[in-house]
């Protein structure tokens, strides 16, 4: 019996470490931004339902590691910069990047 919570422990650790979740950090008409967390695989498959929630047509313009919001703390996220491919119905052009 006390090897019985430790190994239940075990298996809860690696339960939630197979998660992976997509979080929406910026979203307007034209596309958004999207960071993913845990498992690589589940979070971008979370991403891509969020995106053509979004706009069907979205094109995926950039990936990968970027700042955390707190620059200050040397922390990097997974993200990925989305575009929708014919924008919002009867909108104009969307303004120009300054990547």
């Amino acid at each position: 019996m006390p090897y019985l919570l430790p190994r239940c422990l075990i298996g809860a650790v690696l339960a939630l470490a197979a998660c992976g979740t997509a979080r929406l950090v910026h979203k307007t008409p034209y596309g958004g931004v999207i960071e993913l967390e845990g498992d690589h695989g589940k979070a971008w498959e979370q991403a891509n339902e969020e995106m053509a929630a979004a706009c069907p047509n979205f094109i995926v313009v950039r990936e990968g590691y970027e700042p955390a919001a707190d620059a200050r703390s040397g922390a990097m996220v997974y993200r990925v910069r989305y575009e929708c491919g014919d924008g919002p119905a009867g909108a104009a052009p969307p303004p120009p990047r300054n990547d």
